[in-house]
């Protein structure tokens, strides 16, 4: 005689195996698919807005600042405007590539993030990618407010307007912009703490800036990132190229491997 604690199991596996086989095939998500993701998380919380916003005002009280203080004779250039609004929009953009890689762990989400992204490199990767797009984006619109200061300089004085050079400078500010985000976010990956990594990404570089030539005379060129950069954003390296090759290596390239694989071996909380 067969019962009904025989017939259910039997039932219940058959009805799990009809599901099973009549549901489609989990398709993996695209890379695109992770960084629109990321992206999405970067402009939706209100320290990314917040974050933003600062970029953009700054851009405008220094171009702002410029308009009240015009030369007195000769052209006014496009990039008497983008050097100053570029200024101090470089000191903050890279918070935007440290915010990028640690918002999982400080506002823990990770377990949820890496639970639907289980493949953490790509998700990581990702990230270091939306950084960099929404730095671009954010560098454009700096970009747009200097033209735009740069027409009004020449509809309210008698100056005459250039944009000589223009090509060279923004191509230098993109990449400039580009590698210091990457930078942060690479520490940011490292420490995986917010305010830690923006710490760290200021005061690292900046006291062997200071220490090294002190320390290590010309030498210290070879660990110098900011001179690295700043040759690199003048596409002109002065004849150091293994000099910006080896500090981009070690304050860029290094980080980013050890931030990757930490990443992928933190624990999830």
């Amino acid at each position: 005689m067969t019962t009904v604690t025989d017939v259910a199991p039997a039932t219940t596996a058959k009805h799990r195996s009809e599901v099973a086989t009549s549901l489609p095939p989990a398709r993996g998500q695209s890379f695109l698919k992770l960084v629109t993701i990321e992206l999405r998380k970067s402009v939706n919380t209100r320290s990314g807005r917040f974050l933003i916003a600062a970029i953009l005002l700054l851009a405008i009280a220094a171009i702002t600042w410029q308009l009240t203080h015009l030369p007195d004779q000769g052209p006014v250039g496009f990039d008497f405007f983008f050097g100053a609004a570029s200024t101090g929009v470089m000191l903050l953009l890279p918070v935007i590539g440290v915010m990028a890689m640690t918002s999982e762990w400080t506002q823990r989400t990770a377990l949820t993030t890496f639970t639907l992204s289980p493949r953490r490199i790509r998700v990581q990767l990702a990230k270091f990618v939306s950084a960099v797009v929404l730095t671009a984006a954010v560098l454009t619109g700096v970009v747009g407010l200097t033209f735009v200061g740069t027409a009004l300089a020449g509809a309210v004085s008698d100056l005459d307007t250039t944009y000589a050079g223009l090509g060279g400078q923004l191509a230098g500010g993109y990449l400039s912009a580009a590698l210091n985000v990457v930078m942060a976010a690479a520490f940011g990956a490292v420490i995986a703490q917010t305010a830690a990594g923006i710490l760290v990404y200021f005061i690292a570089p900046t006291a062997w800036s200071l220490a090294g030539p002190a320390l290590f005379k010309d030498n210290a060129n070879w660990l110098d990132v900011f001179g690295a950069l700043g040759r690199i954003a003048e596409r002109d390296l002065h004849g150091m190229v293994p000099e910006t090759l080896v500090a981009v290596g070690v304050w860029i390239v290094l980080p980013t491997i050890v931030g990757l694989w930490a990443s992928s071996r933190r624990e999830v909380k």
